[in-house]
Protein backbone atom coordinates (compact mmCIF):
# COMPACT_ATOMS: atom_id res chain seq x y z
CA UNK A 1 0.00 0.00 0.00
CA UNK A 2 0.88 3.72 -1.05
CA UNK A 3 0.87 6.50 1.49
CA UNK A 4 -1.26 9.56 0.58
CA UNK A 5 -0.99 12.74 1.79
CA UNK A 6 -4.59 14.65 2.02
CA UNK A 7 -4.26 18.84 2.47
CA UNK A 8 -6.89 19.47 4.26
CA UNK A 9 -8.92 22.91 3.91
CA UNK A 10 -9.20 25.33 6.80
CA UNK A 11 -12.43 26.19 6.72
CA UNK A 12 -12.62 24.62 10.37
CA UNK A 13 -10.14 23.45 12.68
CA UNK A 14 -10.87 19.85 13.26
CA UNK A 15 -14.11 19.28 10.81
CA UNK A 16 -11.73 18.71 8.09
CA UNK A 17 -9.75 16.33 10.00
CA UNK A 18 -12.66 14.35 11.41
CA UNK A 19 -14.38 14.01 7.76
CA UNK A 20 -10.76 12.37 6.27
CA UNK A 21 -10.48 10.22 9.24
CA UNK A 22 -14.08 8.77 9.07
CA UNK A 23 -13.66 8.03 5.25
CA UNK A 24 -10.37 6.46 5.72
CA UNK A 25 -12.12 4.22 8.18
CA UNK A 26 -14.40 2.59 5.16
CA UNK A 27 -11.37 1.23 3.09
CA UNK A 28 -9.93 -1.62 3.56
CA UNK A 29 -6.30 -1.85 5.75
CA UNK A 30 -6.75 2.08 5.73
CA UNK A 31 -4.63 3.30 8.57
CA UNK A 32 -3.41 6.78 9.66
CA UNK A 33 0.68 7.32 9.47
CA UNK A 34 1.35 11.18 10.56
CA UNK A 35 -0.67 14.28 10.86
CA UNK A 36 -0.58 17.77 11.53
CA UNK A 37 -2.33 21.33 10.90
CA UNK A 38 -3.61 21.07 7.93
CA UNK A 39 -2.62 17.75 6.75
CA UNK A 40 -3.12 14.01 6.86
CA UNK A 41 -0.87 10.96 5.87
CA UNK A 42 -2.49 7.88 5.34
CA UNK A 43 -1.90 4.64 4.18
CA UNK A 44 -4.30 2.69 2.33
CA UNK A 45 -4.66 0.54 -1.34
CA UNK A 46 -4.38 2.51 -4.26
CA UNK A 47 -8.16 1.78 -5.38
CA UNK A 48 -9.49 3.62 -2.27
CA UNK A 49 -7.85 6.75 -3.74
CA UNK A 50 -10.89 7.74 -6.05
CA UNK A 51 -13.27 6.31 -3.88
CA UNK A 52 -12.14 8.73 -1.32
CA UNK A 53 -11.66 11.86 -3.17
CA UNK A 54 -15.12 11.42 -5.03
CA UNK A 55 -16.52 11.76 -1.49
CA UNK A 56 -14.67 14.24 0.84
CA UNK A 57 -16.03 17.66 0.74
CA UNK A 58 -13.11 19.81 3.25
CA UNK A 59 -9.57 18.12 1.13
CA UNK A 60 -8.49 20.76 -1.26
CA UNK A 61 -6.04 17.60 -2.97
CA UNK A 62 -4.70 14.00 -2.22
CA UNK A 63 -1.29 12.67 -3.30
CA UNK A 64 1.10 10.33 -3.28
CA UNK A 65 3.21 10.97 0.09
CA UNK A 66 7.08 11.31 -0.35
CA UNK A 67 8.41 12.66 3.19
CA UNK A 68 7.66 14.69 5.83
CA UNK A 69 10.60 16.25 8.00
CA UNK A 70 11.55 18.97 9.60
CA UNK A 71 12.68 22.02 7.47
CA UNK A 72 16.03 21.46 8.77
CA UNK A 73 16.25 17.94 7.09
CA UNK A 74 14.72 19.05 3.96
CA UNK A 75 17.33 19.19 1.66
CA UNK A 76 19.33 15.99 2.95
CA UNK A 77 16.28 14.22 2.85
CA UNK A 78 15.00 15.81 -0.71
CA UNK A 79 17.83 15.06 -2.45
CA UNK A 80 17.51 11.29 -1.62
CA UNK A 81 14.09 11.06 -3.55
CA UNK A 82 13.47 9.90 -7.06
CA UNK A 83 10.90 10.94 -8.62
CA UNK A 84 8.99 8.85 -11.66
CA UNK A 85 9.68 9.30 -14.97
CA UNK A 86 8.35 12.74 -16.83
CA UNK A 87 8.10 16.55 -16.90
CA UNK A 88 7.58 17.86 -13.35
CA UNK A 89 6.41 21.53 -12.16
CA UNK A 90 6.88 22.83 -8.32
CA UNK A 91 4.11 24.01 -5.96
CA UNK A 92 4.67 25.56 -2.54
CA UNK A 93 1.64 25.66 0.05
CA UNK A 94 1.76 27.07 3.06
CA UNK A 95 -1.14 25.99 5.33
CA UNK A 96 -2.39 29.88 6.98
CA UNK A 97 0.74 31.13 8.67
CA UNK A 98 3.04 28.59 9.15
CA UNK A 99 6.59 29.03 8.23
CA UNK A 100 6.30 32.77 7.31
CA UNK A 101 10.01 33.11 7.53
CA UNK A 102 10.61 30.64 4.30
CA UNK A 103 10.41 32.21 1.05
CA UNK A 104 8.25 30.23 -1.63
CA UNK A 105 9.67 31.37 -4.23
CA UNK A 106 13.01 30.67 -3.59
CA UNK A 107 11.79 27.07 -2.08
CA UNK A 108 10.07 26.44 -5.09
CA UNK A 109 13.45 26.99 -7.60
CA UNK A 110 15.68 25.19 -5.57
CA UNK A 111 13.42 22.29 -5.51
CA UNK A 112 13.19 22.76 -9.04
CA UNK A 113 16.57 21.99 -9.92
CA UNK A 114 16.85 19.16 -7.38
CA UNK A 115 15.69 16.17 -9.69
CA UNK A 116 18.77 16.22 -12.82
CA UNK A 117 16.57 13.06 -14.61
CA UNK A 118 13.45 14.97 -14.56
CA UNK A 119 12.52 17.86 -17.19
CA UNK A 120 10.59 21.19 -15.23
CA UNK A 121 7.77 22.02 -16.97
CA UNK A 122 5.76 24.78 -15.44
CA UNK A 123 2.42 24.71 -18.59
CA UNK A 124 1.35 21.21 -18.84
CA UNK A 125 3.52 18.85 -16.52
CA UNK A 126 3.48 14.87 -16.24
CA UNK A 127 3.20 15.78 -12.78
CA UNK A 128 2.94 18.34 -9.94
CA UNK A 129 4.76 17.94 -7.14
CA UNK A 130 3.75 19.75 -4.24
CA UNK A 131 5.52 21.25 -1.06
CA UNK A 132 3.40 21.51 1.93
CA UNK A 133 4.31 24.00 4.64
CA UNK A 134 3.01 23.00 8.10
CA UNK A 135 4.84 22.78 11.49
CA UNK A 136 7.49 20.14 9.66
CA UNK A 137 7.78 19.86 5.52
CA UNK A 138 5.80 17.46 3.29
CA UNK A 139 6.35 16.38 0.03
CA UNK A 140 3.56 15.11 -2.53
CA UNK A 141 2.75 14.37 -5.75
CA UNK A 142 -0.90 15.49 -6.35
CA UNK A 143 -3.10 12.40 -7.68
CA UNK A 144 -6.62 14.02 -7.26
CA UNK A 145 -7.74 17.57 -6.85
CA UNK A 146 -10.70 17.65 -4.84
CA UNK A 147 -14.20 18.90 -7.22
CA UNK A 148 -15.33 21.61 -4.81
CA UNK A 149 -16.55 23.40 -7.57
CA UNK A 150 -19.40 21.16 -8.54
CA UNK A 151 -20.31 21.88 -4.86
CA UNK A 152 -21.03 25.59 -5.19
CA UNK A 153 -23.56 24.28 -8.27
CA UNK A 154 -25.58 22.46 -5.41
CA UNK A 155 -25.86 26.10 -2.90
CA UNK A 156 -29.11 26.21 -1.54
CA UNK A 157 -30.17 29.85 -4.28
CA UNK A 158 -29.14 27.48 -6.85
CA UNK A 159 -31.89 25.08 -6.21
CA UNK A 160 -35.03 25.24 -7.73
CA UNK A 161 -36.76 24.77 -4.44
CA UNK A 162 -34.96 26.64 -1.69
CA UNK A 163 -35.44 28.41 2.01
CA UNK A 164 -33.51 31.44 3.86
CA UNK A 165 -30.90 29.04 5.77
CA UNK A 166 -29.41 25.77 4.58
CA UNK A 167 -25.97 24.21 5.19
CA UNK A 168 -23.56 24.93 2.87
CA UNK A 169 -23.02 22.12 0.64
CA UNK A 170 -19.59 21.16 1.80
CA UNK A 171 -20.82 21.05 5.45
CA UNK A 172 -23.33 19.18 4.64
CA UNK A 173 -21.25 16.60 2.81
CA UNK A 174 -18.59 16.39 5.45
CA UNK A 175 -22.06 15.69 8.22
CA UNK A 176 -23.02 12.70 5.64
CA UNK A 177 -19.35 11.13 5.96
CA UNK A 178 -18.54 12.25 9.34
CA UNK A 179 -21.33 9.16 10.30
CA UNK A 180 -19.74 6.31 8.17
CA UNK A 181 -22.61 5.46 5.92
CA UNK A 182 -21.75 3.42 2.49
CA UNK A 183 -23.06 3.54 -0.28
CA UNK A 184 -25.76 1.16 -0.79
CA UNK A 185 -26.91 1.99 2.79
CA UNK A 186 -29.94 3.88 3.67
CA UNK A 187 -30.07 8.04 5.42
CA UNK A 188 -32.59 9.81 6.34
CA UNK A 189 -33.42 13.32 6.97
CA UNK A 190 -36.63 13.46 9.59
CA UNK A 191 -36.77 17.25 8.88
CA UNK A 192 -35.92 17.48 5.33
CA UNK A 193 -36.38 20.99 4.30
CA UNK A 194 -35.21 21.70 0.84
CA UNK A 195 -33.09 18.44 0.81
CA UNK A 196 -29.79 19.50 1.08
CA UNK A 197 -28.21 16.67 3.21
CA UNK A 198 -29.98 13.98 1.04
CA UNK A 199 -28.35 15.38 -2.17
CA UNK A 200 -24.95 15.10 -0.92
CA UNK A 201 -26.44 11.66 0.47
CA UNK A 202 -27.91 10.73 -2.92
CA UNK A 203 -24.78 11.87 -5.00
CA UNK A 204 -22.65 9.83 -2.99
CA UNK A 205 -24.65 6.61 -3.96
CA UNK A 206 -26.30 6.63 -0.41
CA UNK A 207 -30.04 5.70 -0.75
CA UNK A 208 -31.47 8.79 0.02
CA UNK A 209 -35.00 8.55 2.53
CA UNK A 210 -36.75 11.85 3.24
CA UNK A 211 -39.72 12.76 5.96
CA UNK A 212 -40.70 16.08 7.02
CA UNK A 213 -44.23 17.15 8.74
CA UNK A 214 -44.54 19.64 5.67
CA UNK A 215 -46.31 17.76 2.56
CA UNK A 216 -44.30 20.75 0.50
CA UNK A 217 -40.93 20.16 1.69
CA UNK A 218 -40.81 16.27 0.55
CA UNK A 219 -42.06 17.45 -2.33
CA UNK A 220 -39.55 20.30 -3.00
CA UNK A 221 -36.86 18.20 -1.52
CA UNK A 222 -37.93 15.13 -4.28
CA UNK A 223 -37.77 17.92 -6.85
CA UNK A 224 -34.42 19.24 -5.72
CA UNK A 225 -32.84 15.70 -6.41
CA UNK A 226 -34.22 15.53 -8.94
CA UNK A 227 -32.62 18.39 -10.78
CA UNK A 228 -29.69 16.98 -10.03
CA UNK A 229 -30.30 13.99 -11.43
CA UNK A 230 -31.48 12.30 -8.37
CA UNK A 231 -34.16 10.24 -6.05
CA UNK A 232 -35.62 9.70 -3.38
CA UNK A 233 -35.32 5.89 -2.35
CA UNK A 234 -38.43 6.65 0.01
CA UNK A 235 -40.28 8.95 1.62
CA UNK A 236 -42.98 9.62 4.28
CA UNK A 237 -45.10 13.17 5.20
CA UNK A 238 -44.91 12.45 9.07
CA UNK A 239 -44.18 14.53 12.74
CA UNK A 240 -40.51 13.19 13.31
CA UNK A 241 -41.66 11.69 16.26
CA UNK A 242 -43.24 8.85 13.82
CA UNK A 243 -40.70 8.36 11.81
CA UNK A 244 -40.73 4.48 13.49
CA UNK A 245 -44.00 3.82 11.89
CA UNK A 246 -42.45 4.58 8.60
CA UNK A 247 -38.70 3.41 8.59
CA UNK A 248 -36.26 1.38 10.58
CA UNK A 249 -32.76 -0.27 10.63
CA UNK A 250 -30.81 3.12 8.96
CA UNK A 251 -27.53 2.93 8.97
CA UNK A 252 -27.60 6.82 9.11
CA UNK A 253 -29.98 9.56 10.53
CA UNK A 254 -28.30 13.14 9.67
CA UNK A 255 -30.57 17.05 9.71
CA UNK A 256 -30.56 19.93 10.26
CA UNK A 257 -33.35 20.73 12.07
CA UNK A 258 -35.29 24.72 11.93
CA UNK A 259 -34.18 27.00 14.18
CA UNK A 260 -34.08 31.12 14.13
CA UNK A 261 -37.59 33.23 14.12
CA UNK A 262 -38.66 32.40 11.50
CA UNK A 263 -39.13 28.88 11.80
CA UNK A 264 -42.90 27.82 11.96
CA UNK A 265 -43.02 24.44 14.24
CA UNK A 266 -46.61 24.42 15.02
CA UNK A 267 -45.87 26.54 18.50
CA UNK A 268 -43.62 23.67 19.81
CA UNK A 269 -40.58 24.91 21.34
CA UNK A 270 -37.44 24.31 19.65
CA UNK A 271 -35.20 22.51 22.70
CA UNK A 272 -38.10 19.78 22.87
CA UNK A 273 -38.00 19.82 19.38
CA UNK A 274 -34.64 18.98 19.12
CA UNK A 275 -34.80 16.43 21.95
CA UNK A 276 -37.85 14.54 20.56
CA UNK A 277 -35.41 14.12 16.78
CA UNK A 278 -32.82 12.62 18.86
CA UNK A 279 -35.00 9.94 20.62
CA UNK A 280 -36.40 9.20 17.23
CA UNK A 281 -33.60 8.57 15.49
CA UNK A 282 -32.30 6.09 18.17
CA UNK A 283 -35.62 4.30 17.52
CA UNK A 284 -34.70 3.70 13.71
CA UNK A 285 -31.30 3.23 13.26
CA UNK A 286 -29.51 -0.19 13.51
CA UNK A 287 -26.39 -1.05 16.12
CA UNK A 288 -23.90 0.78 15.43
CA UNK A 289 -25.29 3.55 13.17
CA UNK A 290 -24.81 7.07 13.69
CA UNK A 291 -26.78 10.51 14.20
CA UNK A 292 -25.77 13.37 12.64
CA UNK A 293 -27.32 16.72 13.46
CA UNK A 294 -26.32 20.80 13.37
CA UNK A 295 -28.18 22.60 15.70
CA UNK A 296 -27.89 26.60 17.21
CA UNK A 297 -26.94 25.45 20.51
CA UNK A 298 -24.80 22.47 21.92
CA UNK A 299 -27.02 18.96 22.18
CA UNK A 300 -27.80 19.17 26.13
CA UNK A 301 -28.39 15.31 26.64
CA UNK A 302 -28.86 11.86 24.88
CA UNK A 303 -29.83 8.46 25.81
CA UNK A 304 -28.82 5.67 23.92
CA UNK A 305 -26.05 7.05 22.11
CA UNK A 306 -21.68 7.51 22.10
CA UNK A 307 -20.32 10.41 21.07
CA UNK A 308 -17.97 10.64 18.04
CA UNK A 309 -17.72 14.25 17.33
CA UNK A 310 -19.16 17.28 18.28
CA UNK A 311 -18.14 20.64 16.48
CA UNK A 312 -18.95 24.61 17.06
CA UNK A 313 -19.20 26.91 13.46
CA UNK A 314 -19.92 30.51 14.08
CA UNK A 315 -21.75 31.27 11.12
CA UNK A 316 -22.56 35.03 11.83
CA UNK A 317 -22.75 37.24 14.96
CA UNK A 318 -26.15 35.67 15.69
CA UNK A 319 -25.77 32.04 14.73
CA UNK A 320 -23.57 28.80 15.78
CA UNK A 321 -24.03 25.83 14.56
CA UNK A 322 -23.28 22.51 17.07
CA UNK A 323 -22.66 19.76 14.48
CA UNK A 324 -22.90 16.27 16.90
CA UNK A 325 -22.10 12.97 15.59
CA UNK A 326 -22.98 10.13 17.91
CA UNK A 327 -23.51 6.32 17.64
CA UNK A 328 -26.13 3.90 18.53
CA UNK A 329 -25.54 1.69 20.97
CA UNK A 330 -26.60 -1.60 21.28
Amino acid sequence: MDPFLFELSGEHPSMPMAEALSLLALEPQGRVVESGPGYLVCSMEDASLDRVADRIALTHRIGKHLLTCHPDELWHRAEALELPPGSFSVRVKRFESAMAEVDTRSLTRRMGGLFKNNKVELNNPDMELRVFLSDRVSIHIASRGIDRRSLETRKVAERPFSSPISLHPRFARALVNMTGVRPGEALLDPLCGTGGLLLEAASMGIKAIASDVSESMVDGCRSNLAHYGHELFDSAVCDVGDIEDHFGHLAAVVTDPPYGRSTSTGGEPLEKLYARTVDASHAVLKRGGALGIALPSPLAGWKGFQEVYRFSQRVHRSLTRNYHVLQRRG
